[in-house]
């Protein structure tokens, strides 16, 4: 509820007006994001290298720069510069899990505590299909990788669609 009443208590910023990412927006973030995925980039905890780079992410670097990239190519921009994954759900409007499309943000972690930020890419079955980068050794991942979990997994904590603003004038 504090995101909804953050969006309504300050409707414009000062570079424009911040509304819900457009469908478009959120699949050309997707589309970003397998980008790196198929670069072969790796993970590093803090890392947002842009393209093309070393080209080393985390989660929230990850999704910051693909939303940032879409934003460029429709005339919008992020309403932040950087953050954590955690911080990103400041920056997002809740959804329920059904209303889940392409490019939408899942916050993951353990314990109900937000650790971990993936894109959606789809259902597939019982299972959501995301896409995000992470270091997991122990089952040989290391960066941006396609992956999917039951919808019901216990590391699924809420979901949301990213804010964007148009740019002024726009």
């Amino acid at each position: 509820m504090g995101i909804l009443f953050i969006a309504c208590a300050l409707p414009h910023f000062s570079q424009g007006v911040l509304i819900p990412a457009p469908l478009e927006i959120r699949q050309r973030a997707l589309e970003y994001a397998y980008q790196y995925e198929n670069l072969g980039t790796g993970y590093a905890w803090g890392g947002q290298d842009p393209l093309p780079g070393r080209l080393v992410v985390d989660c929230s670097g990850l999704v910051i720069r693909c939303y940032q990239y879409a934003c460029e190519d429709f005339g919008f921009t992020l309403p932040f510069n950087d953050t954590t994954s955690y911080g990103l759900i400041r920056y997002s409007q809740s959804i329920n899990q059904t209303l889940l499309s392409p490019g939408d943000l899942l916050f993951m972690g353990e314990d109900g505590k937000i650790s971990h930020v993936a894109l959606f890419i789809q259902f597939n079955g019982d299972n959501i299909q995301f896409i995000d980068a992470t270091l997991k050794p122990e089952v040989g991942i290391n960066g941006v990788t396609t992956r999917q979990y039951n919808r019901t997994d216990s590391r699924f904590i809420s979901y949301g669609r990213m804010f964007v603003q148009s740019k002024q004038g726009n």
